[in-house]
């Protein structure tokens, strides 16, 4: 009787890395531990500002970026401006705690992939965080070099 290799069980998909940008601290870590309890997804780095989200967004290479539209000293929406022209392909999703058309317009007219309004909870943004992942490539190109 010839017996059978053992099962191997197939590869576990690796998490997918996000970044979270909220100059709220409380905030953040809501986001961040909405994040963090789903399976699939890490959170990889995260900034309350975006001179230090650029920074640090440049080093890990995370798969999404998720930013508040307003920050302290820095606009969301300059932060999203500069991570398209940076990196095209990376799925960014605004958040803001108002759920008006016109920053929803403005989040998207900045190159944002998605936004979300915050009332919405973790849950729905921990759903919406897959729909933008499961409908970009796989693969996420580096930042371009500026200048």
């Amino acid at each position: 009787m010839k017996s059978s290799p053992p099962a191997v069980p197939p590869p576990r998909p690796a998490k997918h890395r996000v970044f979270v940008v909220d100059d709220h601290h409380l905030m953040r870590r809501s986001i961040v531990d909405a994040i963090t309890r789903d399976p699939r997804l890490t959170v990889c780095g995260q900034a309350e500002d975006a001179p230090a989200a650029l920074a640090a967004i440049a080093v890990l290479l995370p798969d999404l970026v998720v930013t508040d539209i307003e920050l302290k000293d820095s606009s969301g929406l300059d932060l999203i401006k500069i991570l398209r022209a940076q990196t095209p392909a990376l799925p960014i999703v605004a958040a803001s705690m108002f759920e008006l058309t016109r920053i929803s317009h403005l989040a998207r007219q900045a190159g944002a992939t998605e936004f979300i309004a915050k009332q919405h909870g973790p849950k729905r943004l921990v759903s919406l965080l897959h729909e933008v992942l499961q409908s970009q490539p796989t693969t996420v190109a580096p930042p371009a070099p500026l200048g």
